[in-house]
């Protein structure tokens, strides 16, 4: 956010940056594009044809918000239902949570509202959870409209749910946070693409300056 006064800076922590890391977790049905999301944001990739993730897998991105740096270990699940009891072991100590679905499905919205309200009762109170529409770069196929929806909370410890639409083919962002913080919404949020391979990039969106830097990928990481 400009009036914030941050400005963007190359990729790594500069003097005096504070440091941070975040775990999290994209929970959503198969074939919704909670893999290709999470190749655009750390590698700045995108494949048509993308392999269903088996089990989850892991993988780190660097950004850096202000006078902040933020290194997520994203924990991309697969969404089959034999995985689904798996699910606990992920997002268990996360402090953000992306819910995606598909908007050319009614099914995976169904499915994504099911995720949330689980989050909702047995993932930390203090998680940030985003309810992510994604393919909106497939509008004439939209089946589902964007709309804030309600999520009733039965305790004030229960978390808030932020809500976006997005597209890892052409990065397209749409997002309404009601009533979050930029801090909040902007690294689990947006996703922004991955700086190309020949030098850093400053992303600047509506809330923050963001220098976003892919730092490991695959298989493994700790719970």
């Amino acid at each position: 956010m400009a009036g914030r006064g941050g400005a963007a800076r190359p990729n790594g922590p500069a003097a005096g940056n504070k440091i941070c890391q975040f775990k999290l977790v994209l929970l959503g049905e198969s074939a919704v594009g909670k893999s290709s999301l999470v190749l655009r944001f750390v590698k700045g990739q995108f494949h048509e044809y993308q392999e269903s993730t088996i089990g989850a897998a892991f993988l780190t991105q660097t950004v850096c918000l202000d006078d902040t740096t933020v290194k997520f270990e994203i924990w991309d699940t697969a969404g089959q239902e034999r995985y689904h009891s798996l699910a606990p072991m992920y997002y268990r100590g996360a402090q953000a949570a992306i819910v995606v679905y598909d908007i050319t499905n009614t099914d995976t919205f169904a499915r994504a509202k099911n995720w949330v309200k689980e989050l909702q009762r047995q993932a930390s109170p203090n998680i940030v959870i985003a309810l992510a529409g994604n393919k909106a770069d497939l509008a004439s196929k939209r089946a589902v409209e964007f709309q804030l929806r309600s999520f009733p909370r039965t305790s004030p410890r229960m978390p808030l749910v932020l809500q976006a639409e997005t597209g890892a083919w052409t990065c397209r962002r749409t997002t309404q946070p009601a009533g979050a913080s930029a801090a909040a919404t902007e690294p689990c949020l947006l996703l922004p693409p991955a700086p190309p391979p020949d030098g850093p990039t400053g992303i600047h969106s509506n809330q923050s300056h963001l220098t976003t830097r892919a730092t490991t990928g695959g298989q493994g990481g700790s719970l």
